[in-house]
């Protein structure tokens, strides 16, 4: 079994949406408040008739209603077809007795609906209701119910329902969450029944003894000493009913620490396989909620390798803020949910490949930029960073440009994610001595691609950012002076001063970064006294333009 499509009227976030899935593995990246949770929680209301876990008619309420057919509601005469419904379809495969065309795209495939709207049995009570409209500033969820059908329009019962999910959220998991189903199937899989019985024949015991201890009955002597609350004896005692038995009264600990005095990243860690182990083998669907809560790179990676190890041929709908998360199970797989719903099933297969490999790469900050420079180094980024602050008295990031440090072959990685998101891309790389090979070329794939623009210096002489610095600052001693003394350290500026001709000082800077002790941290090192210099140098053209977005 498994979900093509999810549509949403009116629920929370949504208005009324679509949603197409793999049929194996969605990751739901968006940014804060874009929905990626409405979605986890319409699948739970559609798939198990709850809500955040519990019956779906105990939890309704107006904060399920997407806030625009509130306001609609309101400002109408709230007559009883004024009254807003939610409706939230999953189309299936592998359901063939949910098969029916009874939904609103009216096709005849297998699913199933459920609505939240008002019950026409409640209509006379509700018209008395309306006989003093201004009362009424909110949707009266009070007159409405639920309806859980196929698309045959055949009711759905809880009991025997075909399809099965579980939504896994570590945020509002328990500290006892699963680990009772969890103990119980230790005992019953690891001890016979007559030691079963043993083991809670002793726990009895041991709560009894608790009772004859003289400490407790001294309290209980104390307890209700003047039968004010009973005129019989009242005590507090140790449950010793067979409902009490052992698996309900033990706790898990790790490292000898009770499951709840540990850490929150463990705690998370923990619950989460517990619940996809209990149930995992029930269920069809594994919805799962920002997994990475409080755990360190390494428990992350553990955890995500457990999530493939354990998810078999089960669907699976992770949301997450996680780049490693997204790269490591297949940058392929993400559903970007946005004002446009973007999959990138699409993507090159290799880049997927890659980004298994070698997951360091941020490609979430790609993802969820509106507007993303690619740069080749943090020098790069400083004299950018540096320019716009000049220009608009604050960073670039303040105004949604987010500027992006990318090595080696992350360059195609990033081009790759924009291209099928439409991301405004600019990259800025050196052209290393050929600009025909390194830029022309390089950038040929994507000359179409109206989003995506290269820059670079043309002449192949100026090969890297700082030959390019030396030249724009160049065209006068007195500019070339000021940018050595901002850039250079005291020793080395010292030295640049008992230069006397002007080549000469343009030879120094040049052989400078080219020096034995190392171009790279010389040039951050540079990079970093022009950024945090009060005083300003001349910045190359083609660098100027570099933060200029249409």
């Amino acid at each position: 079994m498994q979900i093509d499509k999810l549509r949403v009227k009116n629920f929370k976030k949504f208005q009324d949406k679509s949603f197409d899935f793999n049929d194996d593995l969605n990751i739901l990246v968006g940014d804060n408040d874009s929905g990626k949770s409405t979605i986890l929680e319409s699948l739970e209301v559609a798939l198990n008739c709850s809500y955040r876990g519990k019956p779906l008619a105990s939890e309704l309420s107006i904060d399920l209603f997407n806030l625009e057919s509130v306001k609609k509601f309101i400002g109408s005469d709230k007559s009883p077809k004024e009254l807003p419904q939610i409706s939230i379809e999953l189309f299936l495969s592998g359901v063939p007795e949910y098969r029916g065309a009874n939904n609103s795209l009216g096709l005849d495939k297998e699913g199933l609906s459920i609505y939240i709207k008002f019950d026409d049995d409640l209509l006379p009570a509700y018209e008395e209701f309306l006989k003093q409209p201004e009362n009424i500033k909110s949707i009266p969820v009070e007159f409405y119910k639920v309806e859980w059908m196929d698309f045959s329009w055949k009711k759905i019962k809880y009991l025997t329902k075909k399809v099965h999910g579980l939504f896994v959220d570590p945020t509002r998991l328990h500290p006892t969450y699963g680990k009772n189903l969890y103990i119980s199937k230790i005992i019953s899989s690891s001890l016979p029944k007559d030691q079963q019985a043993l083991l809670n024949m002793n726990y009895r015991q041991l709560k009894e003894l608790f009772n004859k201890q003289p400490q407790v009955q001294e309290v209980n002597h104390n307890l209700d000493d003047a039968n004010i609350v009973t005129e019989k004896s009242l005590d507090i005692v140790a449950d010793v009913s067979t409902k009490g038995n052992a698996t309900s009264g033990l706790q898990l600990a790790v490292d000898k620490v009770n499951f709840p005095l540990i850490g929150k990243g463990e705690q998370n860690k923990i619950q989460i396989k517990l619940a996809i182990q209990n149930k995992a083998k029930n269920i069809d669907v594994i919805m799962l909620e920002e997994p990475e809560n409080h755990l360190s790179h390494m428990n992350l990676s553990k955890l995500v390798k457990y999530i493939e190890e354990q998810k078999g041929d089960k669907q699976l709908f992770i949301s997450t803020h996680s780049s490693f998360v997204l790269n490591k199970l297949s940058l392929s797989k993400l559903c970007f949910v946005a004002e446009d719903y973007i999959r990138l099933n699409d993507l090159d297969d290799k880049v997927s490949k890659r980004l298994k490999r070698l997951p360091g790469y941020d490609t979430l900050r790609a993802v969820l930029a509106d507007k993303v420079i690619l740069v080749e180094g943090p020098s790069d980024e400083l004299i950018l960073k540096k320019i716009y602050l000049e220009k608009h008295n604050k960073l670039p990031e303040e105004d949604g440009i987010d500027i992006v440090v990318v090595r080696g072959i992350g360059f195609l990685n990033y081009l790759e994610i924009c291209k099928y998101i439409g991301t405004q891309l600019h990259v800025v790389k050196d052209n290393d001595g050929d600009y025909k090979k390194n830029i022309s070329d390089y950038a040929e794939p994507y000359k179409d691609v109206e989003t995506i623009k290269f820059f670079s210096s043309t002449n192949d002489k100026l090969y890297s950012l700082e030959p390019v610095l030396i030249e724009a600052n160049a065209g006068k001693e007195e500019s070339l002076d000021s940018y050595a003394e901002i850039s250079l350290s005291t020793q080395t500026y010292n030295k640049y001063k008992a230069v006397r001709k002007y080549k000469d000082k343009v030879t120094f800077l040049q052989q400078w970064y080219q020096g034995e002790d190392g171009a790279g941290k010389k040039k951050v090192d540079s990079a970093m006294r022009i950024f945090e210099s009060k005083k300003s140098i001349e910045y190359p053209e083609y660098f100027m333009s570099v933060l200029d977005f249409d």
